[in-house]
């Protein structure tokens, strides 16, 4: 374990080196090797940062986006994504999409799944506290307060562990991906005769609703369409 640890601080350091002389492939190069070996939310910050310098914006924006998964509060990827996005081609809006669903999408996206967890877990047990005070407490102001923090918690440690489980799905099923291809046409039906429905350009996230072979129904914005599977990468 310590050589594991001493190697990825030798390559970091490496990559940092490279990074700064402005040696970005090579930087890249080293960034995924110790994403290989030990993934992290720093790594994946710094690979998007070595492809942004490329200008190779799917690459980057997909690192961003792992980088996030890992930790939701990395404030420095979530600007270097948005400012990544906004130099895309596309901007396709979803106007179908209720606003609370965005809201509740963003809530749960807040947090990573391991926190989630720890928190539901934490009010759980809080909440059993609360009700065993309530119960066998003889003062009246501590039965109360004990039988109304313990609903809060309960209430919480609902919605905690309900989040953990779309955070679950959405990571087990691996639904969201961006386009890693120039430029890429969306068709009618899975196979490249099919009608041409609407263009995606490189960098753009899309959800993947159903796979048949080597392509994919992807939603994006209002549209849904089918596009070769080699055309974008998993997050």
């Amino acid at each position: 374990m310590k050589l594991l640890i001493i190697f990825l601080t030798t390559l970091l350091s490496q990559a940092n080196a490279q990074y700064a002389e402005g040696n970005y492939a090579e930087a890249a190069s080293q960034y995924e090797q110790i994403i290989a070996e030990q993934p992290s939310a720093e790594a994946y910050y710094n690979l998007g940062n070595a492809y942004f310098k490329q200008g190779e914006l799917a690459q980057a924006i997909l690192a961003y986006e792992r980088a996030l998964r890992i930790e939701p509060s990395y404030k420095d990827a979530k600007h270097n994504l948005l400012f990544a996005q906004s130099r895309i081609v596309d901007n396709i809006e979803d106007t179908q999409s209720f606003f609370l669903s965005n809201w509740l999408k963003a809530l749960r996206n807040a947090l990573s799944l391991q926190t989630w967890i720890i928190l539901s877990i934490a009010l759980f047990f809080a909440t059993l506290l609360g009700f065993f005070l309530f119960a066998f407490s003889h003062t009246v102001w501590i039965r109360k307060t004990a039988f109304y923090c313990s609903l809060v918690a309960l209430l919480i440690s609902i919605i905690a562990c309900v989040n953990a489980g779309s955070l679950h799905q959405r990571d087990t099923q691996q639904a969201e991906a961006i386009i890693i291809q120039g430029i890429v046409n969306a068709k009618s039906s899975p196979d490249r005769s099919g009608t041409d429905l609407f263009t995606v350009h490189e960098g753009t996230k899309v959800e993947i609703t159903e796979t048949i072979g080597d392509w994919c129904c992807i939603h994006v914005g209002n549209y849904i369409g089918w596009m070769p599977l080699a055309y974008l990468e998993r997050i």
